[in-house]
């Protein structure tokens, strides 16, 4: 079994409150965990209008379907949110 964690920060285009950011962080959280059944949540960045910060967790049995697995998620994330990944940390 392998477990990869991964951490994911992003800057929000479009968010002029704290508002703005907790509606497309939800929606992304709950889409992406509806979708791949993955363990996402909001781990940093609270209190920043456009900066958001989701960790994510992967358990499986071949760290490179792990790997396609993720990135998958990532090009999701980009394409469906107005969003730009600007670090992403592997634990």
């Amino acid at each position: 079994m392998i477990v990869r964690g991964y951490q994911l920060t992003f800057i929000i285009y479009d968010s002029y409150s704290l508002k703005d950011k907790r509606n497309v962080v939800k929606s992304m959280i709950k889409r992406m965990h509806n979708k791949y059944n993955i363990s996402i949540s909001e781990v940093g960045k609270l209190d920043k209008l456009n900066q958001g910060m989701i960790g994510i967790a992967i358990v499986g049995n071949d760290s490179v379907f792990i790997q396609k697995f993720f990135d998958q998620v990532v090009k999701e994330l980009e394409e469906y949110y107005e969003i730009d990944v600007h670090d992403i940390q592997n634990y």
